[in-house]
């Protein structure tokens, strides 16, 4: 019987152990002060009103439309870049383009926060995600008023969609790739993928595994952090938006093995050693018009957008001023 005990006691731990490991708890927290945010959540909704209705579709194949969100990015980070340029290259025989905006001196570590300005088919791709392009945008305009001592760059990639997810050819990839070819050190890349579908139902947050339903909440109504298991990266990201915001954010540390765990363009930064999170409202494990004629605009919360992008904002100010 004493052994038995033993058994249960050990699986116990190890329940206990793998739980925490996954989940990474917090100590409570301390709310700061949430009048200082300023992201304009009128112009959140401008940048994704404008790519979900403009420039649709753009898809692989509509390489004018892909254009003209390229465009669009560049002229608005050009606002508040130190510099902003395009990474050209081909694919399926055509000319894509990445759009970069540099902010601060050139040091030896940089951050990259980036985000896929493509959609899947003719869809509008609103939340997926022109959400995390607006984010990316905004982010901007905060990074501009700071005096920067390390080296921020803000990407948007195209050819995040199929058919080129998980190839040599999406844009984060070709991106990832030219930072390790000139040996740029990162010191962490944040991938804003889906971050303006919130919901306060029971039961409007599905997962991967049942069992995750006993560990985070089942409305969702919170933003995630995702990183790979045994990292240590998420913890600061989801301490600044909890601290800094009212919108609760929760980690996971999870396997890649996990569905949706490496869906996005931080995929390709970890195949290369670099550490990276994704930034996700969970995508389809919350939003039912992921990959719909649905995923419009006027579906987004904007109010929470504005202050998962002021929480990433404050983790960055912290770590590079």
């Amino acid at each position: 019987m004493k052994i038995i005990v033993g058994i249960l006691a050990i699986l116990f731990l190890c329940v206990l152990v793998a739980c925490v490991e996954v989940t990474r708890p917090s100590l409570p927290i301390k709310k700061q002060s949430l009048s200082k945010n300023t992201v304009s959540s009128e112009a959140l909704r401008t940048h994704v009103k404008y790519l979900s209705e403009t420039c649709v579709p753009r898809d692989y194949e509509q390489i004018k439309n892909l254009d003209m969100a390229a465009s669009y990015i560049k002229n608005q980070l050009i606002k508040s870049a130190d510099t902003v340029e395009f990474q050209t290259f081909t694919a399926n025989n055509q000319n894509y383009k990445n759009v970069i905006g540099i902010y601060g001196p050139d040091t030896e570590e940089i951050y990259v926060v980036g985000a896929h300005y493509d959609a899947f088919l003719d869809l509008p791709g609103a939340d997926d995600n022109a959400s995390g392009i607006a984010g990316l945008l905004e982010l901007g305009n905060l990074l501009s008023k700071l005096n920067l001592k390390t080296r921020i760059l803000l990407a948007a990639y195209t050819l995040e969609e199929p058919p080129f997810f998980r190839s040599d050819e999406m844009g984060s990839a070709v991106h990832a790739k030219s930072l390790y070819d000139r040996e740029i050190r990162i010191k962490l890349m944040i991938s804003l993928e889906m971050i303006g579908y919130f919901s306060d139902e029971e039961g409007s947050q599905d997962f991967p595994i049942k069992l995750m339903g006993l560990l985070y909440p089942n409305k969702g109504n919170y933003i995630a952090v995702v990183d790979q298991m045994f990292a240590n990266n998420a913890g600061k990201l989801k301490t600044s938006i909890n601290t800094y915001t009212s919108v609760p954010a929760y980690s996971i540390n999870a396997p890649r093995s996990i569905p949706g765990v490496d869906f996005s363009d931080h995929m390709y930064y970890w195949n290369y050693g670099y550490p990276a999170v994704m930034i996700t409202d969970t995508a389809f494990y919350r939003n039912k018009n992921y990959h719909t004629p649905n995923d419009t605009y006027e579906k987004l919360n904007y109010e929470k957008m504005s202050e998962v992008v002021y929480g990433v904002f404050k983790f960055l100010e912290k770590n590079t001023t």
